[in-house]
């Protein structure tokens, strides 16, 4: 009886929470933001199309830059690599404004992964992930890389470093609009993957039984005006071994992440700042320093 009663006022909070939501005036801006960047996505995806099977190239060379920098970046941070991991039916497109604003921040390496989640598995793709990672630190000589992954794509670097040994190599993951408690959207969606990010899978429990304390950094950006993770409050991180930094971003919608001015700030300040968001503890500050 208990139980029931809690399910029940649980609902009854979300219900409300909607509700609230819908009848603010800036929820409606949000919406048409999202209609004209959904558009816009649709425009940009043959840019992202892989113009072969063959792995994005890593050619890294010293950038010019003609204008000045957004932030003065530490210099390990600025040679840092990062890699953009896009979310379910979309491709490395998805990054062409988080790209430009991370290099224009003063960043050298980033990167874009393009997969297909219609044939693989959570487990295939974070392995195709982690082969990206040791590309991209052979060609770097970069000791760790800091993930950002949208929807799916932050699932993917989330399942790569819990469960597929890539704590040594990752510094920071960042998320956006990423169901980490499941979503009733992926009831929806086409092939393995997105079957294991449906709530109370058995792929989202065991993710959630290996998440164990590290050195890596989690920061989780979600909104309340996302309406492929469903409840919103599932784009939380909110396992207490991870400690993560939840962002809420209001009347933001799911493509809207990838290109809100104020997201993009979010990202490019975090990323910049190797001990923002980062929890205080002086054993994981220091295996990070000697690593």
């Amino acid at each position: 009886m208990t139980s029931h009663r809690g399910e029940h006022t649980s609902g009854t909070r979300r219900v409300t929470a909607v509700a609230r939501t819908l009848i603010r005036p800036s929820a409606y801006v949000g919406t048409a933001r999202e209609v004209v960047l959904g558009a816009a996505s649709l425009v940009t995806y043959p840019l992202g199309i892989s113009p072969s099977i063959q792995p994005e190239p890593v050619t890294y060379t010293p950038r010019r830059v003609n204008h000045k920098p957004l932030l003065a970046l530490d210099a390990d941070v600025a040679w840092t690599p990062i890699i953009l991991v896009h979310g379910y039916i979309h491709n490395r497109s998805a990054f062409l404004m988080m790209s430009r604003a991370l290099r224009r921040a003063g960043f050298r390496y980033v990167h874009t992964m393009n997969y297909n989640p219609l044939a693989a598995d959570m487990g295939t793709l974070a392995t195709q992930l982690g082969e990206e990672v040791e590309r991209v630190l052979d060609a770097t000589g970069a000791k760790r890389v800091q993930l950002v992954g949208h929807s799916m794509g932050g699932m993917v670097a989330r399942t790569y470093v819990q469960m597929y040994g890539g704590t040594p190599h990752v510094d920071t993951v960042a998320t956006l609009g990423s169901p980490h408690r499941g979503t009733w959207s992926a009831h929806l969606g086409v092939g393995p993957a997105a079957a294991e990010l449906r709530p109370r899978s058995p792929f989202l429990r065991h993710l959630e039984e290996t998440a164990r304390p590290s050195h890596v950094r989690w920061i989780s950006y979600y909104s309340d005006l996302d309406a492929m993770i469903i409840p919103s409050s599932s784009g939380k991180l909110v396992h207490p071994a991870l400690d993560a930094v939840n962002i809420k971003t209001r009347d933001t919608g799911h493509l809207s992440l990838l290109m809100h001015g104020d997201v993009l700030r979010s990202i490019v300040t975090h990323l910049s700042d190797p001990w923002l968001g980062r929890p205080n503890n002086s054993g994981i500050a220091r295996l990070r320093a000697t690593g």
